[in-house]
C-alpha cells in the first residue's frame, strides 16, 4: 500500500529546495546579459547582486564539461537566490522554506521572462533539487531510513556512510545521495547536523514544447521528488518530524 504523504512538516527538515533550468543558446554570451535583464525584472525581490569566483572562467572554456553549468553570478532576497551562468539559471529557496504554494509560483515567474527573453533558444532539462538535515538522537545512524546496507556481511548502519545512487521512473530520473553523519553551513551562516538527504529529480526535455512542458509538468516533478523523500523515511522517522496530513 503507497505510503501517506504528509501535507507539511512542523519540524521541517528541509534546508533547500532548488529549481535549475540547463540550455543551450544560439546567443554568445548569455551569463553577461541575462542578469541585468532578470534584475531590471526583479530588482525589489532580489536586491543583492553579486559576481561568482567562476566568472573568471574565459568565455571559450565555458562550454566544457566542468565548467559548463558553473553559476557566474547571485541575485540574492532571502530566503531565495537567483543564480545565472552561461548554460544554467536556478532558484532556490533556504530557511524558512516558502511552502511549495508559493516556490512553485516564483518558478513559473522566473520561467516566464526567461523565456521572454529570448536567450534561452535551446532549453534541455530542468530540476527540481530537495535537500534535508534529519536530526540525529545519539549515535549517528541510517537506521531512520527505509534503507539496509551491509558489506562483506556486515551491518553497516551505524558505520559512516556516503552514498549515491540514480533511480529511472518513466521520464524522470532521481538521483538520490544520502551522508551520514553531515554537518552542512546554511545560507544564514549557521550550522546543523544530521543525516543528509540529497534528492535531485530531472526531467530531460529538448522538445519545441518545452516552455508549455514545464508549466504542466513542473508540479509532477515537484510530487514525485517529495514522494520518494518520504518513501525513503521510516514511519516512526516521519512521526518524530510531526507530520499533517
Amino acid at each position: 500500500m503507497a505510503k501517506a504523504i504528509p501535507k507539511r512538516l512542523q519540524k521541517e527538515p528541509l534546508i533547500e529546495s532548488l529549481w535549475e533550468i540547463r540550455f543551450s543558446s544560439e546567443v554568445s554570451c548569455v551569463a553577461e546579459l541575462l542578469p541585468g535583464l532578470l534584475y531590471k525584472e526583479f530588482v525589489n525581490e532580489f536586491p543583492t547582486i553579486e559576481i561568482l569566483p567562476s566568472s573568471t572562467v574565459p568565455q571559450q572554456w565555458r562550454t566544457e564539461d566542468q565548467f559548463r553549468y558553473l553559476p557566474t553570478v547571485r541575485m540574492t532576497g532571502l530566503p531565495y537566490t537567483i543564480q545565472v551562468g552561461e548554460h544554467v539559471v536556478s532558484l532556490s529557496c533556504g530557511r524558512p522554506y516558502s511552502g511549495w504554494d508559493i516556490f512553485g509560483e516564483k518558478i513559473k515567474k522566473l520561467a516566464k521572462i526567461l523565456k521572454e527573453t529570448n536567450l534561452i533558444t535551446k532549453p534541455e532539462r530542468y530540476s527540481i533539487k530537495c535537500i534535508d538535515i534529519l536530526p540525529l538522537d545519539g549515535t549517528p545512524s541510517i537506521t531512520p531510513l527505509e534503507l539496509l546496507i551491509s558489506l562483506a556481511g556486515k551491518d553497516i548502519a551505524s558505520d559512516p556512510v556516503f552514498l549515491r545512487t540514480e533511480q529511472k521512473e518513466d521520464d524522470l530520473l532521481h538521483i538520490v545521495q544520502i551522508i551520514c553523519p553531515a554537518q552542512v553551513q546554511l545560507m544564514d551562516g549557521d550550522q546543523t547536523s544530521g543525516i543528509f538527504v540529497d534528492i535531485d529529480t530531472i526531467y530531460n526535455d529538448s522538445t519545441d514544447h518545452f516552455w508549455q512542458n514545464l508549466t504542466e509538468q513542473l508540479q509532477k516533478v515537484h510530487d514525485a521528488n517529495k514522494r520518494i523523500f518520504f518513501e525513503l523515511l521510516k514511519n516512526e522517522t516521519i512521526t518524530t518530524l510531526k507530520p499533517e496530513y
